[in-house]
């Protein structure tokens, strides 16, 4: 609280400061017309305005004595940065803006680093250059990601700096895709009221697609699931059509955003006047048609801006077994007062997305998947500049609201013969139901995701002797809650994969009770210049309220900058949130048949004794990561190189854990009186035993690793860069909750065995590159993309050999390590224990091509070759228990693709 009222008097101070003013006019490079509304924004304290109807501007600063960094940008032109020194402070500037263009004498067609910190900048132009239906196709450009073949029949998650397992069940992958943020215009994506989850009270992994969501069991991909509950944010989601830019920042984001341990994505729209789009792209299996369109109104009412696309993918165009279409629309209304200090967007968004599995024709059960999921959101962004001897200088406020309809639906044909069935809802032993001999299993889940956001913050810069302070903080709060019906169904036509464990349904609407997060922040951006050298710090802390946990993150990111070389680091904590999935499992079932008496064409009589465990986990918190990195850039005689070194640790990570528990099991007397149907009696009970489980803060995983970019732009071939990019990583990932083995004498006193956590092992060795020829005097760009996989190792071992067992009372006792192989004393508790070493030190090389045409007439058209020269690696793979040599099945195969736009 001191630092709060001594950072107040500080501003107090310097609000009496005199005015630096900037006067400038914008035009367009081609034409010589001046352009209104054009966004004039000073970097370091977000101080913005707008151009007139004359292209002209004024920008009132408070007075400094370094150079002011200003970014001119309109949509439809390539942004300008300038510099502007003091003595020129008084002079009235020209700025003047190319069309965006492949006519543009340099164009960026792949990731940069950003200039402060580790950041990854991905303009416009890096996204069409990657013929990308999504999201998730970009960001495979990045150092550490890699290529894969086009699959759009399974969610997609993304994780920064750390190795990527061979599947996506992987506790610890799960973890930090679920700490992955997404954020478009200041908003962030929710994915934590999403709970469309058909095994959400089971005991199994919370990141095992196959028991908790829908899909495609035959699939071979990477998961061939369609729901994404307890994962992050779906990337296949998310079109590229409408998206200006996108910044990635891998390591300690600022301390303004908060529900996240994994990286950011930031993703920025278009918005404002532009031409009419139009455009088709095809690639796999895979068709996209799209159109978009900016409006200006008039000076007072603004502008709009409208997009909309269809996608329709079949995962095997030949059979048409799996589908997947997206539809996305959205509409952007911006505007802004006379003054043009006060702007606001409002923006309307549909999106719908249907997974569908039909094996109708080709199984004999006839299964059928579908997985529906309908958005509709409403955000509005505010932003004002306040006059010059207000006590702040602007401030923002984002707001969003998000309501979405998910249906997921599965149904095979089942001949089981009639199984027995519980159906009670309480602790009791009572007469069973059962199956038809032949039916239709039928899962259904629906869900109503609800989440609102809204955020406040404030901005002031000001100066203290030598050093340059941009102050903000700010408050936010975020609702998420589901009101859908849950998970649907019958026990007599479901069938549970789960041991011993029944199905009921469960009402989301009536059970999840709506969960709240709160936060505030303050941080300060502070800049010394010399005159050569900057030094720069930009030092923050974060409160959440998370559910009602309380959490303090602080976070610093600084750099040492001269002239042909810098030096930056960063620490910091962040955070995530359970899933409503997550916490409100729902209460389990366990149906132990005690009796099944059947005499045909008389009887059919079973009884049943069902268990009841109430599970949900409202005492599961936050997950917690501990963020730091070291880098260092050069500018070389030809380029730039940029090294990062990090180190990341993830902790309180949500896993499962179980726990064995005693049930009385009744013993029964059944009394018969053929041919009426028998009775029964208890007659007593006996001591059995149960493994139920909850989910557990017992995760944790440690990454550490370099990532490497070099740029190069100087090259003896004209109108030739290189950019190379490369990173090695390894990941320890170590489950805290023990595992216990069931006893194979029921009569011995130990009745499990219990065994130690074990760690996985992963280490990746990854290199890349891209070889860009660019004609601007034509509008062409030929690019080559190769891939290098160098290192691929994973391993682990679990033990043999129990530490502990628990006795019949369920108490733990240790047993002495000189007795734990002793196999007369313990043989019947002593399981075989597993490992996996899998090392893959062949290296894989893999290249891609495109080529991107612009035709003067408003027509642009792309080619690409994935895998042109249609490289097929083998190596060694596991199959039916025996290793043998095949193709690479991970490994991108030749594809073809292309898009076709047209602007008017």
């Amino acid at each position: 609280m001191k630092l709060f009222y001594l950072t107040l008097f500080l501003l107090g101070t310097h609000l009496l400061l005199s005015q630096t003013t900037i006067k400038g006019k914008v035009v367009s490079f081609e034409t010589g017309e001046t352009i209104s509304n054009a966004d004039i924004i000073e970097n370091s304290s977000k101080k913005w305005t707008l151009t007139d109807e004359n292209g002209e501007f004024i920008l009132l600063l408070n007075s400094t004595s370094t150079p002011i960094n200003l970014t001119v940008k309109i949509l439809g032109k390539e942004p300008q940065n300038l510099t502007i020194h003091p003595e020129n402070f008084s002079q009235s500037i020209l700025v003047s803006l190319k069309d965006a263009n492949l006519r543009l004498n340099e164009v960026v067609v792949s990731s940069q680093k950003g200039k402060n910190y580790s950041e990854i900048v991905i303009g416009n132009e890096a996204i069409n250059q990657v013929q990308a239906f999504s999201v998730n196709e970009v960001l495979e450009q990045l150092p550490g990601q890699a290529m894969t073949n086009l699959d759009l029949n399974e969610f997609k998650p993304i994780v920064f700096r750390t190795s990527r397992p061979s599947n996506v069940n992987d506790e610890g992958f799960g973890n930090k895709s679920f700490g992955t943020a997404v954020v478009i215009d200041g908003i962030p994506v929710s994915n934590n009221e999403n709970m469309q989850s058909y095994g959400g009270g089971t005991s199994l992994s919370p990141f095992s697609p196959n028991y908790l969501g829908y899909g495609d069991s035959g699939a071979n991909d990477f998961n061939g699931y369609f729901s994404n509950a307890n994962f992050g944010t779906d990337l296949r989601q998310l079109p590229t059509n409408n998206i200006e830019k996108i910044d990635v920042v891998e390591g300690i984001p600022s301390a303004k955003y908060g529900d996240l341990t994994s990286g950011l994505i930031k993703i920025e729209q278009k918005a404002g006047r532009t031409p009419y789009q139009v455009y088709t792209s095809f690639r796999d299996g895979a068709t996209e048609y799209g159109f978009s369109k900016g409006f200006r109104l008039s000076e007072r009412a603004g502008a709009i801006n409208f997009n909309i696309s269809k996608l329709e993918s079949d995962s095997n165009p030949r059979t048409g077994f799996t589908s997947y279409n997206r539809t996305t629309s959205n509409i952007i209304w911006s505007w802004h007062n006379k003054k043009k200090n006060i702007k606001n967007s409002v923006t309307l968004t549909y999106a719908f997305n249907d997974d569908d599995v039909n094996y109708d024709e080709e199984n004999a059960d006839q299964k059928r998947v579908k997985n529906e999921k309908k958005d509709f959101s409403f955000a509005d962004r505010f932003k004002w500049n306040f006059s010059e001897d207000s006590f702040f200088d602007n401030m923002d406020i984002n707001f969003n609201f998000s309501y979405t309809k998910q249906l997921s639906f599965e149904s095979k044909l089942v001949n089981g013969g009639g199984n027995v069935v519980g159906t009670s809802l309480t602790d009791e032993v009572y007469y069973g139901s059962y199956t038809p001999v032949s039916y239709t299993s039928v899962k259904q889940v629906e869900g109503i995701p609800l989440s609102s956001y809204f955020a406040t913050d404030l901005y002031k810069t000001f100066h203290t002797k030598n050093w340059k302070h941009n102050l903000s903080l700010g408050t936010s709060f975020k609702m998420s809650d589901n009101k859908g019906r849950g998970r649907l169904g019958s026990p007599e036509t479901m069938i549970t994969n789960y041991s011993n464990q029944g199905f009921r349904p469960y009402n989301y609407g009536d059970n999840v009770r709506a969960e709240y997060q709160t936060s505030l922040y303050l941080e300060d951006n502070m800049t010394r210049e010399w005159a050569t050298n900057t030094f720069n710090v930009s030092t923050g802390i974060r409160y959440d309220n998370m559910y009602g946990t309380s959490l303090f993150a602080p976070r610093i990111n600084s750099y040492f900058s001269g002239k042909k070389y810098k030096i930056r680091g960063g620490f910091g904590l962040t955070s995530k949130a359970p899933s409503l999935n997550q916490i409100y499992t729902g209460p389990r079932y366990y149906d132990a048949t005690l009796a099944d008496i059947r005499l045909p064409g008389y009887y059919n009589v079973n009884v049943v004794q069902t268990f009841v465990d109430y599970a949900d986990n409202k005492d599961l918190k936050p997950s917690k990561s501990l963020r730091s990195e070291l880098g260092f850039d050069y500018k070389l005689p030809f380029g730039t190189l940029n090294i990062t070194g990090y180190y990341n640790k993830l902790y309180d990570g949500i896993t499962s854990e179980a726990m064995p528990s005693i049930r009385q099991l009744a013993e029964l007397n059944i009394i018969y009186d053929d041919p009426n149907p028998p009775t029964y009696q208890i007659a007593g009970y006996q001591t059995t035993y149960f493994t139920l489980s909850k989910l557990v803060n017992k995760l944790e995983s440690k990454d550490k690793g370099l990532e490497m970019f070099l740029t190069i732009k100087k090259i003896p071939i004209h109108n030739i860069t290189l950019d190379i990019q490369g990173s090695y990583v390894e990941t320890e990932t170590w489950n805290g909750a023990d595992t216990f083995y069931r006893s194979e004498d029921v009569n011995s006193e130990e009745k499990y065995g219990i065994y130690g956590p074990f760690t996985r092992y992963y280490k990746q060795i990854r290199f890349g590159a891209n070889l860009n020829y660019h004609l601007p005097k034509i509008g062409l760009i030929i690019s080559v993309r190769s891939e290098h996989f160098i290192t691929d190792h994973n391993y682990y071992s679990t033990d043999d050999f129990p530490y502990a067992y628990l006795d019949a009372n369920l108490n733990r006792v240790s047993i002495p390590e000189a007795d734990r192989t002793n196999e007369s004393l313990y043989g019947h508790i002593i399981r075989n224990g597993s490992s996996y070493d899998k090392n893959t030190n062949k290296v894989y090389n893999n290249f891609h091509l495109r080529v991107s045409k612009d035709f003067l007439n408003g027509f642009k058209f792309s080619f690409y070759a994935s895998n042109f020269l249609d490289l097929k690696p083998t190596g060694y793979y596991l199959e039916n228990g025996v290793y043998e040599e095949k193709v690479n099945p991970n490994f991108v195969q030749l594809s073809f693709g292309t898009r076709i736009e047209y602007q008017f």
